[in-house]
């Protein structure tokens, strides 16, 4: 009787010890969007915004930070680099790390604290904002290495591409506009 109470009282030891070794991976986080691109320090790609195969696919994701954060602190009508959000990414038990979440065509993540702390947080933000259903917006943007330019609409969850092309003139005025 006593060794069964010594192997039950050792197996919930052990199971104890196990979930506090797990406590880690499921960390809780605040998302907190910042409007001061100083924070970006030395900020780069750091991963995708999880699973990008379509336009499509970045207009939703854009519509969902939209919904989640409300405007980014950066927008332009460039293709390449259509909008930017600062993100503070807080655990639980005060660690945090500043994100960059940005349109280059797809949706990237950026850091500069690249480690497996930024990596868990990053992951918990697009779970995050993932969990929204994406705000109603439409926009225009150039893609001036084919001369493009694109209109983008999401409405009611659903994401509209039609894309057309622009003049030499036009595409001569958005690169001075954009790069100059």
């Amino acid at each position: 009787m006593a060794k069964r109470i010594i192997s039950s009282v050792l197996l919930l030891c052990i199971v104890f010890l196990l979930s506090a070794c797990n406590k880690g991976d499921t960390m809780k986080y605040t998302f907190e969007s910042l409007q001061d691109e100083n924070l970006m320090g030395g900020s780069s790609y750091f991963m995708d915004f999880g699973e990008m195969n379509s336009q499509e696919d970045a207009a939703i994701a854009e519509g969902k930070l939209l919904s989640a954060f409300g405007q980014p602190e950066y927008t332009s009508e460039n293709y390449e680099n259509s909008f930017n959000y600062i993100i503070r990414a807080t655990a639980d038990n005060g660690e945090s790390v500043i994100l960059t979440v940005y349109g280059m065509g797809v949706v990237h993540i950026g850091a500069e604290q690249q480690n497996d702390f930024a990596q868990k947080a990053a992951s918990a933000l697009i779970e995050y904002v993932n969990a929204f259903a994406p705000a109603d917006y439409s926009r225009t943007v150039y893609y001036l290495d084919f001369d493009m330019q694109i209109d983008i609409q999401v409405k009611g969850g659903k994401a509209t591409i039609s894309q057309s092309q622009i003049s030499q003139e036009k595409a001569n005025e958005l690169f001075d506009k954009f790069y100059k």
